[in-house]
């Protein structure tokens, strides 16, 4: 993460976080009593999260500003 910008470093980890909601809303993984409107939000936001991880890449420093 050293050669992230700072909008970068921000999307990944924003990403993470979008992705571990994803997940604890999903209902095959840990919370068996999810609500039926967060339980249909689990797949949009592990895919969103890894959307932003996969972006985040695009934000790094070049090589010459090192």
């Amino acid at each position: 993460m050293k050669r992230h910008t700072k909008t970068g470093k921000i999307l990944f980890y924003l990403g993470v976080w979008i992705m571990a909601a994803g997940f604890a809303f999903n209902q095959t993984f840990w919370i068996v009593d999810t609500p039926e409107p967060y339980a249909t939000f689990s797949i949009p936001l592990i895919a969103i999260g890894i959307i932003l991880g996969v972006v985040s890449n695009f934000y790094k420093k070049s090589k010459e500003s090192n």
